[in-house]
């Protein structure tokens, strides 16, 4: 069924005027005109609503408003004694920068803050309102000895400075403004890898900093981003401590072996920066040759040996003398020096089996 034009038109006037009827809520915003200034008071044109009244007092007085003016205030009260909507300019310009901030918790960008104060809790930030950062939160003073009775020195010690911090908690009601350094170093890291694993590539040899130093291996700064190198990617020699090779901010040279773009992760190496000891070895020896070895670790099992720079080779517990071992710690022990016979080179896998019992008998 076609409806005529001017069937559509009442239509349209109908509901544009069931809005204007609705009746006003406190704390809504309204937008209207500047009608006239008189006595203490503006009052605003709202169109098809009730005409609304701002007291000057409250606006900043006669010399901010004009007549004509298009102004946005908030509803104080839907009807004052007289029937008009009182209206506030101040709440208003109070509620922007909150609404801001809920922005902000939503949106995720980091923000650039300096530091107004601090207490034992946090410090106080300045991001056109104040806010709070708890101790929990701050990334750049490290563990803090909360037991003390005075604000932390770590922590005075910020006051002045500037942070990048993520909005976590914008609630204008209680007038409670939380934010964090912990999750924005954490997301800028996200993002910086993200950045790093789209332009980086597989074998790309990059200058950078130690950023951390962990059992596990060494985060390099690298400019992009962070990558890890994996202690099995640090040197070619065995059973050797990330911690004491590597301290923060050291310069290092490394290569890129990996990068998964999907978890945003970027693998490197600083060991294939030099030759391949293994390759180097077994290109020079071969099975049933006798060489010297030196013994790196003893375990129940037999011993492993050093035989060249990065290259460790197994003396199993059968073959590390002519009778029979029950602990190979009765028959050798750490930095041993002895001749050793080559059993097997297993290329592939990269393991050596040697023998002390034939290189004796030989």
């Amino acid at each position: 069924m076609s409806i005529d034009p001017e069937t559509m038109e009442d239509l349209l006037a109908s509901e544009t005027a069931d809005v204007a009827l609705r009746p006003l809520r406190r704390g809504e915003t309204v937008e209207g005109t500047v009608a006239d200034i008189g006595g203490d008071e503006a009052t605003i044109d709202l169109g098809d609503r009730p005409a609304g009244v701002i007291p000057l007092r409250e606006s900043g007085g006669a010399d901010e408003l004009r007549v004509g003016d298009r102004v946005v205030a908030t509803v104080v009260h839907p009807e004052g004694p007289d029937g008009r909507v009182v209206l506030s300019l101040r709440r208003t310009r109070d509620r922007r920068p909150w609404s801001r901030m809920e922005e902000l918790v939503h949106s995720g960008e980091i923000v650039d803050a300096p530091v107004i104060d601090a207490n034992r809790g946090g410090v106080v930030v300045d991001v056109g309102m104040r806010g709070f950062v708890p101790l929990s939160q701050l990334g750049s003073v490290g563990a803090i000895d909360t037991s003390e009775a005075s604000v932390p020195e770590p922590v005075r010690a910020l006051v002045g400075k500037r942070l990048r911090l993520r909005v976590l908690e914008a609630d204008a009601k209680r007038d409670r403004l939380i934010l964090s350094e912990k999750a924005a170093t954490q997301q800028l890291r996200r993002e910086r890898k993200a950045q790093g694993a789209a332009q980086l590539n597989d074998g790309d040899v990059l200058e950078g900093t130690v950023a951390s130093v962990a059992s596990y291996g060494i985060f390099v700064d690298v400019g992009v981003a962070d990558g890890l190198v994996h202690r099995s990617e640090i040197t070619w020699d065995k059973g050797v401590e990330p911690t004491s090779l590597f301290r923060v901010g050291q310069k290092v040279r490394v290569m890129v072996v990996g990068i998964d773009r999907d978890r945003q992760r970027i693998s490197l190496s600083i060991k294939r920066l030099a030759d391949d000891p293994w390759a180097s070895f077994v290109k020079a020896v071969q099975v049933g040759q006798t060489i010297e070895a030196s013994v790196t670790r003893v375990m129940p099992y037999g011993a492993f040996a050093k035989v060249a720079e990065g290259v460790e080779g197994l003396i199993h517990v059968s073959e590390l003398a002519a009778h029979h071992v029950a602990d190979p710690n009765e028959v050798v022990r750490v930095n041993d020096r002895l001749p050793v016979k080559i059993v097997s080179i297993d290329t592939e896998r990269r393991r050596l089996s040697l023998s002390a019992r034939l290189a004796d008998s030989a």
